[in-house]
């Protein structure tokens, strides 16, 4: 090998130029990374974004249904409708007078009721 100055300075350059792309295809590999990690971080906003807006369209949904079941609550539990119903189709209505059955007062439904009285004995001891 020769060791002239010429090929010292080719070789000096050669090594500088190879170190300069070495750096520069980090640089770029950063650069890529970088702005593909940038796009996958938008890319996650627009997907929580999108199950967002499904969520709170459901929740809309939802809440007008509840709106609408609780006005049907209120229809059903409508004290004409139930006098009503009880009247046609269940054929109900007040009592005869014959009907109702009136119990005696407490005193004169006859003996007063039995009572017991119970000892128990203290724990431990017979």
């Amino acid at each position: 090998m020769s060791s002239s100055p010429a090929s010292s300075i080719f070789g000096d350059r050669r090594r500088r130029v190879s170190g300069g792309i070495g750096v520069g295809g980090f640089l770029l590999a950063l650069a890529t990374a970088g702005a593909l990690l940038h796009v996958a971080v938008r890319m996650k906003g627009i997907e929580v974004a999108y199950a967002l807006g499904k969520e709170r369209k459901l929740n809309k949904e939802l809440e007008e249904e509840r709106r609408r079941l609780h006005i049907e609550i209120g229809m059903l539990k409508d004290p004409d409708r139930i006098v009503e119903l009880a009247r046609d189709k269940l054929h109900m209505g007040p009592p005869a007078p014959g009907d109702i059955l009136r119990g005696l007062p407490a005193a004169a439904s006859g003996p007063s009721p039995v009572r017991v009285s119970v000892t128990i004995p203290p724990r431990g001891g017979r």
